[in-house]
């Protein structure tokens, strides 16, 4: 099983925590780290997402239906958000078409949602009786974001497609993390300059 440690939650809201479950070292976004329901859940354990009643909510899920139908869907949902949001982070936003899909999506989980008091105010929870729930949930954390005034600082990786919000002055971050792709990053380019 994946271990999650904090390198696996560099994006700075816990969307983008979601989106970039993927093994990556440039931009294929081809291993997804949540290929299976144990992977999920491990994940979820690890985030800041999910309560604990949610977390109660996954073990369930694994007794009562196909995982692997969830699990389809959940990738597809978090391809979904990496187009539209690498779009915004490139600077390309508007209303494309991944962005007009999401918000049907974001419609439909907000009817089946309920507000629910947080330490900062009240928060949109899923449907725990609904099939799409998990979904719903990963949605509505996107409607966060969305709404959240931070998208001016949302940036995606130099060297892999993992997102994340700058929270330095100025340019600052260029990479996810210095210590994976800013230094393979800095020992290309010292390579390539040895040549």
């Amino acid at each position: 099983m994946k271990e999650w440690d904090e390198k696996a939650f560099v994006g700075g809201h816990p969307v983008l925590d979601f989106i970039n479950t993927v093994e990556d070292v440039d931009k294929s976004r081809t291993i997804s780290r949540i290929a299976r329901w144990p992977e999920f859940c491990a994940w979820a354990n690890a985030s800041t997402m999910f309560n604990s009643e949610q977390l109660n909510g996954l073990k369930d899920l694994a007794k009562q239906t196909d995982t692997s139908v969830i699990l389809q869907r959940l990738h597809r949902l978090r391809e979904l958000q990496y187009q539209a949001l690498a779009r915004i982070a490139a600077g390309e936003g508007g209303q494309e078409a991944e962005l007009t899909e999401l918000e049907v999506a974001i419609r439909q989980a907000l009817q089946r949602s309920h507000l629910q008091a947080a330490e900062a105010g009240y928060l949109w929870q899923p449907d725990l009786n609904h099939e799409d729930w998990v979904s719903d949930l990963l949605l509505l954390s996107l409607e966060h974001l969305l709404r959240s005034g931070q998208l001016a600082r949302l940036k995606q990786c130099g060297r892999c497609s993992w997102l994340f919000l700058n929270k330095g002055r100025g340019k600052g971050r260029r990479w996810c993390d210095m210590s994976t792709c800013g230094n393979r990053a800095k020992l290309e380019s010292f390579r390539n300059k040895e040549h």
